[in-house]
């Protein structure tokens, strides 16, 4: 299965320098566009809300994935991707700032739809494991690139560092367009690449999206993964700025996200075994209950020393999010149609929380010049999320069958 992880490994670094560069390293360039330009952090945070272009995007990219291939559909979206960064180094105007947001969002879905079909498809027994090692590079990115690109913006530039993370996307795009395959070839595996498919179907179903979208599991799980996602809007995004409204400096701020990258890094693959014994969708409700109550703790902790175990325990439980959200719709569903399904359910979840959650957080910042107020209601998102994803009852073989006798 040499290609297979290949692919792995290029599903891993491009999440690292496209999802990682645009997430984890959102907040390095507050303070210093602020500084540089006079902005306000309720203008810097509006291009989150831009991000909504992605969610609108999404379902049109689940169909090209399911119809063209995760290739094609990688390799276009890496590059607007890469331009977006390069260009970032030469702005001068806010609404470069929100043209170029906006150019990232529309080449973002494309970069990480694909890759749950391509993990589902390669490696159908060992999906949970795998899909955690493809998209641990954004984490990778949060322990090693923050950190590193940080030292780069106080030593020379932000200018510099946007230029050397689209530079990174660019090769991680050529990369992509010679390693990735939709389907194993016959050279690729053992055994006929139509017996894997079929194997595939067999083992998880084979929802259409009519079916699909016609079952209150369906909305149930929506509702659910969607209160997960605002974990990057509200909360990620706004940590480094976060500590640093509480006293602390730029380097050791930066130290906070690192260490969440890291512990996040570290559970990653151990939920994805998590997922393959006790379902996607328990798994899901536990690491999201974790990270409610991770938010508090961060929230009391303040500037003490306590903020350390704070962010630990919820680096634990967010580590599992990013795969698991995938998983529980692929465990449900079915593979047959993942990118579709997917690409309606990556619709809602990168519309809502990024048009709420960064504005928010700007104006109670603004407001009050703190973040507790922003995340204390994040919290309590989390905590409705792990309940409407406990409500939905499907049987522990993951069977989509199972979800198809609850109709709306």
């Amino acid at each position: 299965m040499s290609r297979g992880w290949a692919i792995i490994w290029a599903s891993f670094f491009t999440t690292a320098f496209a999802s990682g560069g645009s997430q984890y390293g959102f907040g390095m360039f507050v303070e210093p566009l602020e500084r540089e330009f006079g902005w306000t952090r309720t203008q810097i945070n509006l291009s989150l809300s831009i991000g909504l272009i992605s969610g609108l995007l999404s379902p049109l990219i689940g169909w090209g994935v399911d119809k063209y291939g995760s290739r094609l559909i990688m390799t276009v979206s890496l590059i607007i991707v890469a331009v977006s960064f390069l260009l970032r180094a030469g702005m001068a105007e806010l609404w470069h700032w929100y043209a170029l947001s906006a150019l990232l969002a529309v080449g973002f879905p494309g970069t990480f739809l694909p890759i749950g079909k391509l993990v589902g498809t390669w490696f159908p027994d060992t999906r949970g494991r795998m899909m955690g090692t493809a998209i641990t590079g954004n984490n990778v990115f949060g322990l090693v690139g923050v950190p590193l690109l940080s030292l780069v913006i106080q030593a020379q530039s932000w200018r510099l560092a946007y230029a050397i993370i689209g530079a990174g996307v660019m090769i991680i795009a050529i990369a992509v367009w010679f390693i990735v395959r939709s389907v194993p070839q016959s050279n690729d595996l053992p055994f006929p690449e139509s017996r894997l498919i079929n194997e595939n179907a067999a083992h998880l179903g084979d929802y259409s999206f009519r079916e699909a979208i016609g079952t209150r599991t369906f909305w149930l799980l929506l509702a659910g993964v969607t209160c997960a996602g605002f974990s990057y809007p509200s909360f990620m995004t706004q940590l480094i700025p976060h500590m640093q409204s509480v006293g602390w400096g730029s380097s050791k701020a930066t130290l906070v996200l690192t260490v969440l990258a890291g512990t996040a890094l570290a559970s990653k693959i151990s939920w994805g075994l998590v997922s393959e014994r006790l379902t996607a969708r328990i798994s899901f409700v536990i690491a999201i209950s974790i990270m409610s109550s991770g938010v508090i703790l961060v929230t009391l902790a303040g500037s003490s020393p306590l903020v350390w175990p704070a962010i630990v325990y919820f680096g634990a439980g967010f580590g599992g999010i990013g795969p698991l959200m995938s998983l529980v719709v692929m465990e449900t569903f079915g593979l047959r149609n993942f990118g579709s399904i997917q690409g309606v359910v990556t619709m809602v979840l990168a519309t809502v929380p990024v048009l709420i959650g960064p504005i928010v957080a700007g104006r109670f910042f603004d407001l009050t010049g703190s973040y507790e107020t922003s995340f204390w209601i994040v919290s309590g998102i989390f905590a409705l999320g792990g309940l409407l994803a406990l409500s939905v009852r499907v049987q522990k073989d993951g069977s989509a069958r199972t979800a198809k006798t609850s109709p709306l």
